[in-house]
């Protein structure tokens, strides 16, 4: 299978492509940027599969799978990238054959290829799971302490550990507890979707702007 490695983070693309060139009926044809001219070089090198790696979602990305799936329809696509929503999941899996969490060991990178190859279609465990439990699960502002709220709001404007513990007078060992357990009850693994929780729950006080203009009329602007 010739392998094209579409990336954002050039890093990432080299472990990904050291790792496969190794294995057999695997041929590694290429690598480019996704900001750069993507078409012109999957034409010239025709591959099967597209690895297509992602530092942080965005609308463009969407955009961008829809376009190479209407212009490429025979060429494989395996997503290798942050775990997402339900939602954009859901959005998004018509138009791929795959999608690895970068949490997952590289074995799965492999999995994934031959899951492609023989099924047409592969999710990572942790994208298994996120895809099936998260619309079970409502994210209800009330799941959260009153401390927990304070944490979770200073930690959008302060970010570091130390910023937190000094605003709060607590120690930095009670702010990793208490972003650890905001974690697990949310089901939330990253920044963006931290600050995008506090901003729609209005967690972040009447001095703070919406962190996004589609917030704007559920944060608290008195």
């Amino acid at each position: 299978m010739k392998i094209l490695v579409a990336y954002d983070q050039k890093l990432v693309a080299d472990c990904i492509s050291s790792y496969l060139i190794h294995h057999k009926h695997i041929q590694i044809v290429g690598m480019v940027n996704n900001q750069n001219n993507t078409f012109i070089t999957i034409n010239e090198l025709r591959p099967d599969l597209i690895i297509l790696e992602f530092m942080l979602w965005s609308a463009k990305n969407f955009e961008y799978i829809s376009k190479l799936k209407l212009q490429f329809p025979n060429v494989k696509l395996l997503v290798i990238s942050e775990l997402i929503s339900h939602e954009l999941m859901e959005m998004i899996m018509p138009l791929i054959n795959g999608y690895v969490v970068k949490t997952c060991s590289a074995e799965k990178v492999i999995e994934a290829i031959h899951e492609i190859v023989n099924s047409g279609k592969y999710l990572c465990p942790k994208a298994v799971d996120k895809f099936f439990s998260c619309s079970k699960h409502d994210q209800s502002e009330s799941t959260l302490t009153y401390r927990e709220k304070q944490v979770l709001s200073t930690w959008v404007t302060e970010e570091t550990h130390n910023g937190i513990a000094n605003s709060l007078h607590i120690s930095k060992s009670t702010v990793r507890t208490h972003l650890k357990n905001i974690r697990e009850k949310l089901g939330i693994v990253n920044h963006l979707q931290m600050m995008i929780y506090a901003c729609k729950y209005n967690l972040l006080g009447n001095q703070h702007k919406p962190i996004c203009p589609n917030c704007r009329f559920s944060v608290s602007t008195s």
